[in-house]
């Protein structure tokens, strides 16, 4: 598949669901070029990406996009606010996440309180911005993850003893960087390179 035409169709599946979200203007659409059709519509060309039906499907649940879709695009809509220092250990990461906007902060808390509770109650979801969240997901037993409440945000713990789990800690704290700096371009990119 073209790179233009999964470009397209990522931009497409973007914008409906921050219009679903009810960001934006919903009168915004992306333009799709004629020959997404002939590559089999969103689905059949998103089949030759690594994003299965599966994932596309629990993404754009109704659970999936009233929880933690819904809070990581709002933190991506503020991204701007948002300051992050990560301290890199042998084992692991310190990481702090704050805000001087006392409601950007207070949804930097909700979610990381709510995606520590996924990984502990085994509750993964499809998030195909991401390439390091699903083997967090997949190897949740394999690091320890504790937080501290800031006034301002938050500061987490992430170590292992497992040198391959510190490489998929140190990845997401970078993408995690990338999110905070750039926004919906960095979403974008990390679907983009899961798409090939």
């Amino acid at each position: 598949m073209k790179r233009r035409t999964v470009s397209a169709i990522l931009g497409s599946t973007l914008s409906g669901l921050l219009t679903l979200l009810g960001f934006g203007s919903r009168q915004a659409a992306a333009q799709t070029p004629s020959d997404v059709g002939s590559s089999g519509g969103m689905m059949g060309g998103m089949m030759g990406s690594n994003m299965s039906p599966t994932d596309m499907q629990g993404m754009m649940s109704r659970s999936n996009m009233m929880g933690p879709m819904k809070l990581g695009m709002k933190l991506f809509e503020r991204h701007t606010e948002i300051t992050r220092a990560t301290d890199y250990m042998p084992n692991g990461i310190i990481d702090t996440t704050v805000s001087s906007n006392p409601t950007t902060a207070h949804l930097i808390q909700a979610h990381v309180i709510e995606m520590y509770n996924r990984l502990a109650e085994d509750r993964p979801f499809p998030y195909p911005m991401s390439n390091s969240v699903p083997a967090m997901f997949a190897n949740s037993t394999k690091y320890e993850r504790s937080y501290k409440l800031l006034p301002t945000g938050i500061q987490v713990t992430e170590t292992s003893d497992d040198p391959e789990m510190v490489k998929v800690i140190y990845a997401h704290a970078r993408e995690l960087d990338r999110f905070a700096k750039d926004g919906m371009p960095a979403m974008m990119r990390g679907m983009m390179s899961k798409a090939g």
